[in-house]
């Protein structure tokens, strides 16, 4: 939750529990009583989804520093065997034109695609490049750190989903929750409209964070006229 959420969620839980502690002026069935029902229900939920929020920004950040790893890890064995095949092209070995070449984008995608092709091409060219210092299961390292990047990506696209998923339905549970809220202000004084204790009571525990249930309307930018 940030800041705001946090506030709002806060205030929220002491409406609920005035609605809890005066639940007999407020019959389930009532108006009243549903909006305090929505209210409770909207608390249950945020604490669920902040902390289902919570676990997907640990999950995305485990993501980004594994991919971080990993992605160093294959661009390492895309330079050994592209300066391996250099070097054999020097020795005057053949067939090694266009292949081999680092990519010249940065992005993961241009970094895969390389991946898989240097994966291919180095088959035919295997003993050759251990000939000239390659480990003799660079072939294997690379498909392992491959899938090993292809893997982080995965587990940072999914907490980046989770916490995206999470902060959406958290924001709509208090969203509706502040519209029961909205309508409790005009609910409870009328139902203790004589007992001052009660309605100084309601001030303290319906006051949260300012918030807009419904979006208001920008007001459209005047412009001047000349005269």
């Amino acid at each position: 939750m940030n800041q705001q959420e946090k506030s709002l969620y806060t205030g929220l839980t002491i409406t609920a529990a005035f609605g809890v502690k005066y639940a007999a002026s407020f019959p389930a069935t009532s108006v009243g009583g549903q909006q305090f029902a929505l209210i409770s229900a909207a608390v249950a939920q945020a604490e669920t989804l902040g902390a289902a929020q919570v676990s997907g920004t640990g999950q995305k950040h485990s993501g980004v520093m594994t991919k971080a790893t990993a992605r160093h890890l294959l661009h390492d064995d895309l330079l050994g065997i592209n300066r391996a095949a250099h070097a054999l092209t020097l020795l005057g070995t053949p067939g090694l034109a266009g292949k081999f070449l680092m990519p010249h984008n940065n992005g993961d995608v241009a970094l895969l695609n390389a991946a898989n092709a240097f994966a291919t091409d180095a088959v035919p060219f295997t003993a050759a490049m251990v000939s000239v210092g390659q480990p003799a299961d660079f072939t294997t390292h690379l498909t392992n750190d491959i899938a090993g990047f292809v893997a982080a990506r995965a587990t940072k696209g999914a907490g980046a989903g989770a916490q995206s998923a999470a902060t959406g339905g958290l924001a709509d549970a208090l969203h509706q929750a502040v519209i029961a809220l909205h309508i409790l202000q005009t609910v409870v004084p009328n139902v203790f409209k004589n007992d001052p204790a009660k309605l100084a009571e309601w001030v303290t525990a319906s006051h949260v964070e300012r918030h807009t249930p419904v979006p208001r309307a920008k007001p459209a930018p005047t412009t001047a006229t000349a005269k």
